[in-house]
């Protein structure tokens, strides 16, 4: 009888197992069947709304030019809204997938911006200066524009957002105005400027002896007719045109791009604020791909020669810490 009594007991305890082993395998099948059907769903809805992107942009030829202005606007709220749509749904894309959703905001947003240059027309004004957001900085002095008679400065496009035509100034914004905007510094001289935050793209335009401190950039960093200065930042690509004397102190996750530049240095991004951490996992870059050391010179086609244009900056001549800059302007120094 005991031996009955032992066999049954081994069949029970057999049964209880593959029990739980079915159990589990079921449990596994369904969080895998859940994921992908929240990765075919964003899929689907990640194409539907690319697509109409792709379909604004190929109107932009058709437009009249005073209609341009609001199309371009409705472009990029469009794909910032998009981008949102990859970061926010991070937690159940894959890591490959996310960065190539990501790649493709990234293009489409490149396109809108060269469109925009090709086909909105940059009017000329006299010079004045347009109230900014909030900084340490004084009020600034209102210009008569007929004092900017015959210069050629453009004006302050009240629809852009970020420092405009300061000088000897230090300058900063937060978080709570940064995240996901298109920030703009255009015009600077001898100045600081801390972004602390993440920021959709990053434009930079005719900065002298300037120190741009950068949180992330979800997406692209565009620098023109920058001298002499030292930025660092953390984006997805990086494009720098007519510039010289840099120094540059980055995380990109694609190849950096130059053209018409010289004299460019390259550093590993080094940057520390409180809170940076968090802004970087809000950004979404890959924190294991950085290109800081691999800049593609247009203007040099030799692919076995080194470009003469840009070199990595020597560990010695680096800046390490970047504290007293948010509080001091290069002439203050």
């Amino acid at each position: 009888m005991s031996d009955k009594n032992a066999v049954l007991e081994r069949l029970s305890r057999r049964d209880a197992q593959r029990l739980e082993k079915l159990q589990k395998a079921h449990k596994a099948r369904e969080e895998v069947d859940a994921t992908n059907e929240n990765e075919d769903y964003f899929s689907a809805a990640f194409k539907i709304r690319s697509e109409n992107i792709e379909q604004l942009l190929s109107q932009v030829p058709t437009l009249e030019i005073n209609v341009l202005s609001m199309h371009f606007d409705n472009i990029k709220r469009e794909v910032n809204e998009l981008q949102k749509f990859v970061v926010t749904s991070s937690f159940f894309l894959k890591e490959f997938n996310m960065r190539k959703y990501l790649g493709i905001v990234q293009n489409l947003q490149t396109k809108c911006y060269e469109l925009e240059d090709r086909y909105v027309p940059k009017k000329k004004f006299g010079f004045t200066r347009k109230k900014l957001p909030k900084s340490d900085s004084h009020k600034q002095d209102s210009i008569d524009e007929n004092d900017g008679a015959g210069k050629t400065e453009n004006k302050w496009d009240e629809k852009l957002f970020g420092f405009d035509s300061q000088e000897n100034k230090v300058l900063c914004m937060e978080s709570d105005e940064l995240f996901q905007r298109d920030v703009t510094l255009r015009n600077l001289k001898n100045c600081s400027i801390a972004l602390k935050g993440v920021m959709g793209t990053l434009h930079m335009t005719n900065l002298e002896n300037c120190y741009i401190l950068s949180g992330p950039v979800t997406s692209s960093v565009f620098l023109e007719k920058c001298n002499n200065c030292k930025i660092i930042t953390a984006c997805q690509q990086l494009r720098m045109h007519s510039s010289t004397k840099c120094d540059i102190y980055l995380h990109v996750t694609s190849k950096g791009i130059i053209e018409d530049c010289s004299e460019i240095r390259t550093a590993p991004y080094n940057l520390h604020y409180e809170d940076l951490e968090k802004h970087l996992k809000m950004s979404s870059l890959d924190r294991n791909s950085n290109n800081w050391d691999q800049l593609d010179d247009f203007n040099w086609l030799a692919p076995d020669v080194p470009s003469p244009n840009w070199s990595v900056l020597d560990g010695p001549k680096r800046v390490k810490n970047w504290n007293e800059w948010f509080s001091k302007s290069p002439s203050q120094v």
